[in-house]
């Protein structure tokens, strides 16, 4: 009977301490996943030119914390030789906010100091490595509480990869590489050129030069820039020769669907020849219709020689 007595209580005794340990357990558990590694795409620019994601694990106690900690490991940049932090080291995280998953981060006014490419390049960076996390789905930058504006005034809001001027969907970080590209199109009352500066995903196989002309049938981003090729126009061929000069072969609806007149002229062909010889290795640009070289364009302009760039319309000649 005795021994009965006492493995009974042992039985109470074991089943309370399970009642106690059990929601502990559960409790310890879920901290546990809660402020586990969340594995990152950290995007920089690398010596070449070109962005490319380097892959790191992190750990945050929460979903901000692990935000603000993506953050503080992007500004300070990875330990490799040829490759640059992308968010300059005055500018600071103030706060960190997820709000319906979309991470909203305050900065200093620090980052109203940096010139346009190195703000394309820092905000593109925030957005796409933030994006890497499967919880945020967007990400909104205020400066000192203030929402970021474009240079027209009008508030940007939240950014994702579909509309934060870095092109393509889906990225395999071993296939993927990017490039700042400037562009030139119209500026809005089509008086001269404007220039646009837009970080994009670039094909490895592709050359550069098909690249930007792709990029510029497709048209502007910035709100004050206006296209300047019809978007009917397929590129037949690019190719540059040792002598810098480069080879632009369209399809003939460049020259059809176009509307004609001397300002429309010189803004099409110079959005071109100006955003190619942004290039080092390129110096003019010589036209070419379906193969073939045409006396003049729509009646103003002359194709049969190659056009250089230009400062400003202004000082642009009608050959």
């Amino acid at each position: 009977m005795a021994n009965r007595e006492g493995l009974f209580r042992k039985a109470i005794a074991l089943i309370i301490a399970l009642v106690i340990l059990i929601p502990c357990s559960v409790l310890i558990y879920d901290a546990v996943i809660a402020s586990g590694e969340e594995k990152v795409e950290f995007y920089y620019m690398m010596s070449d030119g070109k962005m490319k994601p380097i892959e790191k694990d992190i750990r945050g106690e929460n979903m901000e914390d692990t935000l603000l900690t993506a953050l503080n490991t992007l500004k300070e940049g990875p330990k490799t030789e040829g490759v640059s932090p992308s968010v300059p080291q005055d500018v600071e995280f103030l706060s960190v906010a997820l709000v319906n998953n979309i991470a909203i981060i305050d900065v200093s006014d620090a980052y109203y100091a940096m010139k346009s490419t190195a703000e394309v390049i820092c905000r593109s960076s925030i957005v796409w490595t933030l994006t890497s996390l499967d919880f945020v789905e967007g990400v909104e930058i205020t400066v000192e509480g203030k929402s970021l504006s474009t240079p027209t005034g009008e508030k940007i809001g939240p950014m994702n990869r579909s509309n934060v001027i870095i092109d393509g969907e889906a990225i395999a970080a071993e296939t993927t590489e990017y490039a700042i590209l400037t562009l030139y199109f119209s500026n809005a009352d089509g008086t001269d050129l404007a220039v646009e500066e837009r970080v994009v995903e670039v094909n490895a196989n592709q050359t550069r030069e098909k690249t930007i002309l792709e990029q510029l049938i497709a048209g502007p981003v910035e709100k004050d820039c206006v296209g300047t090729i019809p978007a009917e126009t397929k590129i037949r061929d690019v190719t540059t020769t040792n002598d810098g000069t480069c080879y632009v072969n369209l399809s003939e609806d460049f020259v059809l669907k176009h509307s004609g007149g001397e300002r429309a002229e010189l803004l099409t062909v110079y959005s071109i020849v100006n955003s190619l010889c942004e290039l080092d290795h390129v110096d003019k640009v010589q036209f070419l219709i379906e193969g073939k070289k045409l006396d003049e364009f729509k009646g103003n302009l002359q194709f049969k020689t190659p056009f250089t760039a230009v400062s400003s319309l202004k000082t642009a000649e009608i050959q």
